[in-house]
């Protein structure tokens, strides 16, 4: 049995290695702008992560409480990681086998996490039980318990009435897993909406260059045309004006028809995507009423399979086809109660 110098000992050890721990930063540990890609540590960041976080939360627990075994060899294992963080800190690529130092340097601490987690787990689950929200639910669990005892004590009629809630609560929570799915539909229309959104961008550039493209045009042929004084020139002057105006005009229609396609489609493909977002809220505040429920279920199947009007069509009444599937979820709702 260690003594109470040794034990004192041994947590200010523990101590004075936690804070070098603690020091370090993941840039001095990877050294990427120092070493460049070929010999840097970047690739095992994440582990140097690990181990100084599964740290951190061991420093949380007070050690006066940890048994001197579990400490002791906790503290080795924390002088060992320290041991390897030196390793890659100081590590010098101009050495003899420079490559082979490196990847020992990097197995060592790739493979150590899981030794440092089992010895770190009973001094956490000491801190965990000594904690006082701990205490608190060990308390709510103890009065729960009381509560139970007490319920077995009831008649059976209440215990048949206990019985009867649970499996509405069952059933309650198997409708409400069903619906838990229906919100992340919602993605498909979200991914929808930006690449029609980015498409719209794209045709609404062209149409501004091709209405440039008509302004300039016009403006620079009104100026070549006072250099034409014979008839037939003009002629010819004024019909080739036509076809180049004319053919700028179609691509105009072209480009800005497509614009406010793409445009429609991003907007409705997000109003899609708030209604399948928004659904899950409020179907489950209308958990006790089926007419509510059934009442949202088909608003939200109107908004994705309706065609609303954003104002970028001319065109834009719902279609009958539309109108068939709201009957049919209609009719479904209805002979489900």
């Amino acid at each position: 049995m260690a003594t109470k110098e040794q034990f004192e000992n041994n947590i200010t050890e523990f101590n004075e290695r936690m804070e070098k721990m603690l020091s370090y930063s993941i840039e001095e540990l990877t050294r990427e702008e120092e070493l460049g890609t070929q010999f840097s540590f970047k690739e095992i960041e994440e582990d140097f992560v690990r181990i100084i976080d599964l740290f951190k939360r061991v420093k949380e627990v007070n050690l006066r409480e940890v048994p001197f075994s579990l400490l002791n060899a906790l503290n080795g294992q924390l002088n060992q990681a320290i041991t390897y963080f030196d390793q890659a800190k100081d590590f010098n690529p101009a050495v003899n086998n420079a490559v082979n130092t490196r990847s020992a340097i990097i197995t060592n601490i790739t493979t150590k996490y899981d030794n440092y987690y089992t010895h770190s787990i009973p001094v956490l689950n000491i801190g965990l039980l000594n904690s006082n929200d701990l205490s608190v639910e060990r308390s709510k669990m103890n009065q729960l318990i009381a509560e139970l005892e007490t319920q077995k004590e009831t008649s059976k009629l209440a215990s048949e009435k206990k019985l009867k809630e649970l499996n509405d609560i069952l059933e309650s929570a198997k409708s409400a897993a069903t619906q838990v799915g229906v919100s992340k539909h919602s993605k498909v229309f979200q991914s929808e909406s930006e690449f029609h959104e980015t498409e719209s961008k794209k045709w609404l550039k062209y149409t501004t260059w091709i209405l440039i493209g008509i302004a300039l045009s016009a403006i620079g042929m009104a100026f070549l045309g006072m250099l034409f004084k014979e008839n037939a020139e003009i002629v010819q002057f004024t019909i080739t004006k036509i076809v180049v105006l004319t053919a700028l005009f179609y691509g105009l229609s072209i480009t800005n028809r497509n614009y406010k396609a793409h445009k429609h489609n991003a907007i409705m493909n997000k109003h899609r995507q708030n209604a399948l977002s928004t659904f899950e809220t409020f179907s489950s505040a209308a958990s006790a009423d089926d007419q509510t429920k059934n009442a949202v279920l088909i608003e939200t199947t109107h908004s994705i399979f309706s065609n609303q009007q954003t104002g970028y069509l001319k065109s834009e009444g719902d279609s009958d086809s539309n109108s068939k599937i709201i009957e049919i979820i209609k009719s479904a709702t209805t002979k489900g109660e």
